[in-house]
């Protein structure tokens, strides 16, 4: 049971450190200002779909002109882009931008998500892009006197981006990559699954009954000292011989009417088959062998020979 428990303990503690470790994303793989990291991730845009779950606002950084040459190049696969916007995020500048060119079923959006305005100098550079069916996305995050972002529900509403509500930590792309979001709630469910086994190891220690029949580990040595006898007294008549085969075996409780004996370090229920004799006490040896009835779990247990053989005279 020890090594058991320290094998779960050892894996509940790897668990729980797992999500200290940062995960494959675009945090790790696509590094710099929002023109390096779009070209990184339009790079991989083929036959799999590239999904950007934002966590945090992204800038709309780098030089214009290197964004309009990643811009002018995306529009023939922008069908395997797919953005995630979890509740309670602002999509920044950039993460409108990722929005406006992914497709509709593809903007994944929560009803709490905050779409952040785009100034006119940004709708500017998206006017080749900002067409039907994008327009009407283009045309409701336009900056105008209001500045106060779009919500999530007015999107979906709209029917300009899809309900989800679901933050799907682990995603294969995070554009952020910020690990408070999924490191606390992750470790705090671990830690409480490795307490819960824990909890339930411990209570089958400790309460765990004597088994009804058949061998059971030994809970003493043979060297341990005898116990006081407590037995009804001999029955008068004749002493009883095993009918079969007998081993030497230690008595551990009083067989009255049963108790377990030790057999090789293994503790099996007996019964005390000599009526003409009182049973031994814990401690004592005796001769054990397998009960008439078939299938009989309870062995009998009889004064070892020499004790048979002086009775007998």
């Amino acid at each position: 049971m020890g090594r058991v428990l320290r094998v779960i303990i050892f894996f509940g503690i790897l668990f729980a450190l797992l999500p200290v470790v940062p995960a494959a994303g675009t945090e790790d793989k696509c590094q710099g200002d929002f023109s390096v990291r779009l070209k990184c991730w339009t790079s991989r845009l083929g036959d799999d779909p590239v999904t950007l779950t934002l966590d945090r606002a992204l800038p709309l950084d780098g030089t214009e002109k290197s964004r309009a040459e990643i811009l002018a190049g995306i529009e023939g696969h922008t069908d395997k882009l797919v953005v995630q916007v979890p509740a309670g995020v602002s999509t920044g500048e950039g993460g409108t931008v990722l929005l406006v060119l992914a497709d509709q079923e593809r903007r994944l959006v929560d009803p709490d998500a905050r779409i952040d305005r785009l100034k006119p100098s940004t709708l500017k550079e998206l006017n080749g892009i900002c067409k039907v069916p994008r327009k009407a996305l283009c045309d409701l995050v336009a900056q105008k006197e209001e500045s106060d972002p779009v919500s999530g529900t007015l999107l979906i509403d709209r029917t300009l981006a899809t309900e989800h509500p679901a933050y799907l930590a682990g995603s294969p792309d995070d554009a952020g990559g910020d690990p408070d979001n999924w490191l606390l709630p992750a470790t705090a469910t671990v830690l409480a699954l490795l307490l819960a086994a824990l909890f339930l190891l411990v209570r089958r220690t400790r309460t765990a009954p004597a088994p009804a029949s058949g061998p059971a580990p030994a809970a003493r040595s043979a060297d341990e000292p005898t116990r006081a006898l407590r037995a009804a007294p001999a029955r008068p008549g004749r002493h009883r011989a095993p009918s079969g085969p007998t081993r030497p075996a230690v008595v551990r409780t009083d067989l009255h009417p049963q108790g377990y004996v030790e057999l090789d370090r293994v503790l099996y229920r007996a019964v005390w088959a000599d009526p003409g004799q009182a049973p031994p006490a814990p401690g004592s040896r005796v001769d054990v062998t397998d009960g008439p009835e078939p299938d009989s779990d309870v062995l009998h247990a009889f004064l070892p020979a020499a004790g048979r053989h002086a009775h007998a005279r």
